[in-house]
């Protein structure tokens, strides 16, 4: 019997081993961070490393508490609706999402110098800010399909199944399940006749985010030199729930395949630390610079997965000699997959500048330079793995540039703002994956007295392609799905002075 020699689990078996999904894209996902947590900055196209006064900034630029002169609580819930555009071997499809979050709240604590204090004091406040900001989101439902006779998904769980093995005991266990749903011959070949016309799709969900809980310090120095220090404790929060199939559309009901269904199911959690450092120099007092720069994030990530196959060999069992001749299978190793690792985020370094034109408003201009290439995975038990992973990300990734700025013009209590971002692609190969973004902003804000209330809109178009299943083997043509995500985010906050 084919199946004899294979392990039977009981279920809910774990196993902690690195999985092959660990990889240079997942680092990716964790690396790329957007501003604009407060509906100011939101306003403001994310900008405003050297603005100071809002809690969203000091995301960019700590010094900014330097610009305090009282304390301030804020509240920030955003709305999110997202729809994406797939094109998939000429095939084109939609779909969307709508999240309500929080997006930031914050506290800041000030002692600021006044009367004769004032003149005596070198330092003309102190603050210390602590609070929480968004600064990424992965909501979203992606689904392609198309038409292709170059390629299955088989090819590449056959090939795991000739490195690995058919055993459970890697994630994905691709040729565990491939084997066990008569997709392999007894070595470990694909029977699947691509060739004669396949219909794939591929269909996704993701859920979660990128918080900041921060404790930032800050100082004004003779009101020339802002300083600023902030630990930020970023919480990873993802999940993706994802099906592949493939359907035999050729019309041949002898050629042993109809049909196969790959489900796989990642839920992942992690912490991490970083340090950002800050300064401010207040040229006059209508120019501002400011420099920052912040260490990676230093992260413990835990992934938990789960994988199945549901396959209809039509009459290959029956032609091997399967007393069960049944040509529908469901795979199932009856397992759940975990592993522990950690990694590095890209560092970042700011650049930036505000022009303050008295009452009448401010520009905003920042300059964001990140290190995709110097991300980094650690695994203990698993550094030859950890290290053609790092590889993978060093070929793979160049440094990314940021460019954002911020307009605000002033009427008596009302401001009105435009802002506009454009984030490069991290990706080498900028001409076959896409990678680049574009956000456009506005916003408005009214004050009275000790309260205000802010109100933010931001639209992003963000561009990126990705292979329709993993292209592990050199050799095999693997379909390439270009995705245009459409992203919006409304933001209301409101905040008083204290």
């Amino acid at each position: 019997m084919k199946k004899a020699s294979l392990l039977l689990l009981s279920a809910c078996t774990y196993f902690s081993f690195p999985a092959l999904a660990q990889n240079e894209i997942d680092a990716l996902r964790y690396g790329q961070l957007s501003g604009g947590a407060t509906a100011l900055s939101l306003g403001l196209g994310g900008s405003g490393g050297a603005m100071g006064g809002d809690f969203s900034a000091l995301a960019l630029n700590p010094a900014g508490l330097g610009v305090y002169r009282s304390s301030e609580f804020t509240f920030t819930p955003t709305l999110r609706f997202n729809k994406a555009n797939s094109t998939y071997l000429n095939n084109t499809s939609s779909d969307d999402r709508t999240k309500l979050n929080v997006g930031n709240f914050g506290l800041v604590f000030t002692n600021a110098a006044t009367g004769k204090k004032y003149k005596n004091r070198k330092w003309k406040s102190f603050s210390i800010g602590l609070g929480y900001n968004r600064l990424a989101d992965f909501h979203q439902q992606v689904q392609y399909s198309g038409y292709n006779n170059q390629s299955s998904i088989a090819e590449i769980f056959s090939a795991s199944a000739q490195t690995y093995g058919v055993g459970v005991n890697v994630a994905p266990p691709w040729g565990f399940l491939a084997y066990e749903g008569y997709l392999l011959d007894d070595n470990f070949y694909s029977i699947v006749p691509y060739q004669d016309g396949l219909m794939q799709s591929k269909s996704y969900e993701t859920k979660g985010g990128v918080g900041e809980y921060s404790l930032s310090f800050g100082g004004n120095y003779q009101e020339k030199i802002l300083l600023g220090l902030s630990i930020g404790f970023q919480d990873f929060n993802f999940e993706r729930y994802q099906r592949y199939s493939e359907d035999d559309v050729s019309g041949n009901n002898n050629n042993n395949f109809s049909y196969l269904d790959y489900y796989e199911n990642t839920v992942t959690r992690g912490m991490g630390v970083n340090v950002k450092l800050g300064a401010v120099y207040v040229v006059n007092d209508m120019l501002r610079l400011g420099l920052a720069f912040h260490t990676p994030t230093w992260s413990g990530m835990n992934d938990t997965s789960v994988y199945s196959l549901q396959s209809n060999t039509e009459n290959y069992k029956s032609d091997i000699g399967e007393p069960n001749s049944n040509p529908e299978t469901y795979a199932d190793p009856q397992a759940i997959y975990q592993f522990k690792y950690g990694l590095n985020t890209p560092w970042r370094g700011i650049l930036s500048a505000t022009a303050l034109l008295g009452h009448y408003g401010m520009i905003n201009a920042d300059y964001e330079v990140v290190g995709y290439n110097a991300m980094r995975y650690h695994m203990r038990d698993y550094r030859d793995y950890a290290a053609a992973v790092n590889e993978a990300i060093r070929q793979t990734y160049t440094l990314g540039h940021v460019a954002r700025i911020g307009v605000e013009g002033r009427l008596n209590r009302f401001m009105g703002r435009l802002g506009f971002a454009y984030h490069s692609s991290p990706f080498k190969d900028a001409a076959t994956f896409g990678g680049s973004q574009v956000d456009m902003s506005i916003g408005a804000g009214l004050r009275f007295g000790s309260f205000f209330i802010d109100a933010g809109y931001m639209h992003s178009i963000y561009k990126v392609a990705e292979y329709a299943y993993p292209a592990l083997v050199s050799g095999i043509p693997t379909g390439i799905a270009d995705l245009k995500f459409g992203n919006n985010i409304v933001a209301l906050t409101v905040g008083i002075k204290m």
